[in-house]
């Protein structure tokens, strides 16, 4: 694991309490992929499963409740994610350590993750990865963050992350060989009464631990900070906008040429 990835995993991981509580957003994408995923393959058999980046277990605990009996691999950087998983699943593996790197089971019928491969630095990598562990027919089911995600900072402090377009999403698992069943595309403004409080949630949730982190030492630079913030995105109650750019994609590995014909 790099130095990077060793960073964002400690600040998660001093967080989680925190996190549980302040990640509103984050929840409410889990949320919104598990309703995805119970309707286009709830009746699915899913035998055989991995969740990469398990966090405090927003959407690992609607996985397995719609899909108990499965043998199911967690995965997150931080080994203390793992006091998080809720009680369900018969078989259950622990992988801790970058999912970059980690060598996924293989045959898998769902790879899913929430909030997570938004920190990868080859996604289109993570995409023929995904489709080359997957059974024919298996399901990718992620949420991630786009291009316009926290743009409000990010025009004071240069871009965090390379965050990608939904059109780049959509084109990275095409041309992984993944056949896209839903994607969607959606911002949520979150508003904060000050600086102070806007910097405090997106410590609280972890943000603060990739690249460009806000670090403000000093009343002075915190003060300065702030007035620059509400100069470039003034609102007429006063209020600090932040911005989250969610969006959802569901996809399936290919299906073998005469399954794929009576598919169509």
């Amino acid at each position: 694991m790099d130095d990077e990835k060793e960073r964002i995993g400690r600040a998660f991981a001093r967080h989680y309490r925190d996190y549980e509580d302040a990640a509103s957003v984050q929840r409410g994408m889990a949320d919104r992929l598990a309703s995805v995923l119970r309707y286009a393959a709830g009746g699915a058999r899913v035998r055989r499963a991995m969740e990469i980046g398990i966090g405090t277990g927003f959407l690992t605990r609607h996985l397995v409740e719609i899909w108990p009996e499965a043998e199911w691999w967690f995965n997150d950087l931080s080994p203390a994610a793992f006091d998080w998983l809720p009680p369900g699943p018969e078989q259950a593996h622990h992988l801790p350590g970058d999912a970059e790197a980690l060598e996924y089971p293989a045959r898998l019928d769902l790879l899913a993750s929430a909030s997570a491969v938004q920190w990868f630095a080859d996604l289109p990598g993570f995409f023929r990865k995904a489709c080359g562990v997957l059974r024919p027919g298996g399901l990718l089911a992620i949420a991630t963050f786009t291009h316009r995600n926290l743009y409000e900072p990010a025009a004071l402090t240069g871009p965090r992350l390379r965050y990608p377009t939904p059109q780049e999403l959509r084109t990275m698992a095409a041309e992984a060989g993944l056949h896209l069943l839903h994607t969607e595309a959606w911002e949520e403004t979150l508003l904060f009464d000050g600086i102070r409080p806007l910097l405090d949630h997106l410590r609280r949730t972890g943000v603060n631990g990739g690249p460009a982190g806000i670090a403000l030492r000093t009343p002075a630079q915190l003060r300065d900070f702030g007035e620059r913030y509400a100069a470039q995105h003034p609102r007429e109650d006063g209020l600090l906008p932040l911005t989250y750019a969610p969006a959802l994609l569901l996809a399936r590995a290919p299906l073998p040429p005469q399954l794929s014909r009576e598919n169509a």
